[in-house]
């Protein structure tokens, strides 16, 4: 992947996606898969909003059974499954538990309900799919049994628990950066750090839009058939030249990281909020979420307080009376802005399913918009607005093939014989757990970084002196992922900061590698730094 503004003036595509996460990323590749072209820009980093700050689960849609959302819940399940193909390596099994007490809703009765139509909705949840990703039944077992396996769980009325599986990434945002990757070399032109700043408007026809590039000032104009807005409302409020568009509801939603260790189980609590909320364990440390505001708030303020971030660890303390956490204890506060639907009563609650939105019966042509707020589904979501884009272009719609082509690095066919061979070639000259962490971020493709290792020794050794991460995955980020900043590198392109600040040392280290690479001063890396330790701030 080259960064080249070059590449989007001059030129009509026939797609422009604005907004580079997860939902931008794989209309993008699927748009360009077949056969459109195509151009990407976000304002920031790729994958660097809501889709950096997710639970990292990818679940089957049991939820939304609770409800009888029946189609939901059966795309959840299919996407589920597709992930598991077409990235096994990427993804693992985590058992899920939820505590159950005395109700005849939610009770042990309910639940074996649930579990049985899921069973009936999912019948096909390991088709294809690896053997070491396939998924048993959820089952309900008894209070000892709960007592004794999940000793997390909240026991006062405890009458047994829900357990059941689903999968989590393992690299999270290596997986949403695949999807940028894809898209590239399907021949999408993407560029990060570039903002729409207009619509490029003519007799109520938006043809592209006016940008600007925020890392050096240069204006762009990119023009377009059809202009797909899937910035999560960070362009919506760019439309005014377009008349009066009502600017759909969103809420605040926040996770937080801890350095609380974490064991092979996620568990389920429910606060006296009524909140269900969880404890998922990612690099061996817990994440708890989800919160969401009862009101709803603008794209561009969705950085939760400081009294929000205590109400929130205030409710998990009540859905895990064990755990007495703390302020101290959160590494990083997962924030973002979701779709949302608006009750009654003026509060809001999160929108579950996406919603695409044509531009033309509000009498905008040459516009589409479309926001969701599930990881899973964003494939299925890219599928139907292709469709929608091919339709409104009078393109024949070649079919989409986003669901069995395997993402870059997904052809590895039996990940732990890929993990144990590798070891034997290369171990001796890496940190022990660098491998697993190479074939769980590039899949297939790791060797590509380890080549690049065999140059400089300072290349096959660690960051951080707590992570797999090797100097190699940040010169391979800036030469070739579009990688321009320190954060870019060490948060999203590598899971250095993932979970939080990685101290000092290591991001001095990481500061050298990328600076010298893209020709930094002494004090243009303390400047990285400083904006890596910003990103911590809570």
């Amino acid at each position: 992947m080259t960064r080249d503004l070059d590449q989007l003036i001059g030129r009509t595509f026939e797609v422009l996606v604005v907004g580079g996460g997860i939902y931008g990323l794989t209309i993008a590749c699927d748009a360009a898969d077949r056969g459109l072209s195509v151009a990407l820009i976000e304002r920031a980093d790729f994958g660097s909003g809501a889709s950096f700050n997710h639970s990292r689960t990818i679940h089957g849609g049991l939820r939304y059974l609770q409800t009888f959302d029946v189609g939901r819940s059966r795309e959840s399940v299919r996407e589920r499954r597709t992930l598991a193909r077409i990235a096994p390596h990427a993804v693992r099994p985590l058992p899920f538990a939820l505590p159950l007490y005395r109700s005849i809703f939610k009770g042990k009765l309910a639940m074996r309900a649930g579990f049985f139509l899921d069973r009936v909705i999912g019948f096909d949840r390991n088709r294809a799919v690896p053997s070491d990703l396939r998924l048993p039944r959820g089952r309900v077992v008894s209070r000892s049994e709960a007592i004794e396996r999940f000793p997390g769980l909240r026991r006062r009325g405890l009458t047994g628990a829900a357990v059941w599986h689903d999968y989590v990434t393992l690299e999270a945002d290596r997986l949403t950066f695949s999807w940028a990757i894809a898209a590239s070399e399907r021949g999408a032109t993407l560029a990060n750090y570039v903002e729409a700043t207009a619509p490029l408007v003519s007799d109520r026809r938006v043809g592209g839009v006016q940008a600007v590039d925020r890392r050096t000032g240069r204006e762009l104009e990119i023009a377009a058939k059809l202009t797909i807005d899937a910035s999560g409302g960070g362009f919506e409020r760019r439309l005014s030249t377009l008349g009066s568009l009502t600017p759909a509801p969103r809420l605040k939603a926040m996770n937080l990281v801890t350095r609380r260790d974490a064991g092979d189980e996620a568990l389920g609590g429910k606060s006296t909020a009524g909140r269900y909320l969880f404890l998922v364990p990612n690099h061996n440390r817990a994440i708890f979420g989800t919160w969401e505001s009862s009101r709803a708030c603008a794209p561009e303020d969705g950085a939760p307080v400081a009294t929000e971030i205590e109400s929130f660890i205030g409710e998990l303390n009540q859905a895990f009376p064990s755990l007495d956490l703390k302020p101290a204890d959160v590494t990083l506060v997962h924030r973002g802005v979701v779709p949302a639907t608006v009750k009654s009563n003026g509060t809001v609650a999160l929108d579950g399913h996406e919603r695409v939105h044509d531009f033309s019966r509000s009498g905008v042509e040459g516009l589409v918009g479309v926001t969701g707020a599930k990881y899973t589904t964003a494939r299925a979501t890219a599928e139907r607005v292709t469709d929608l884009a091919c339709r409104k272009l009078q393109q024949s719609a070649a079919p989409c093939r986003t669901f069995v082509t395997p993402l870059p690095g997904g052809d590895l066919g039996d990940v732990v014989s890929a993990i144990g061979s590798a070891r034997r070639e290369h171990d001796a000259r890496l940190p022990s757990d660098t491998i697993p962490h190479l074939i769980a971020g590039y899949g297939s493709r790791y060797p590509q970084i380890l080549e690049l290792a065999n140059q400089q020794s300072k290349w096959r050794t660690r960051v951080a002196d707590d992570s797999p991460v090797i100097g190699a995955q940040l010169v391979w980020a800036v030469r070739n992922e579009m990688a321009l900043t320190l954060a870019d590198a060490i948060i999203r392109r590598t899971p250095i900061g993932a979970m939080g600040y990685p101290g000092d040392v290591a991001a001095q280290r990481a500061a050298d590698l990328v600076g010298e690479e893209l020709n930094w001063t002494s004090q243009r890396k303390q400047e990285e730094i400083e904006a890596v330790r910003a990103f911590y701030r809570l």
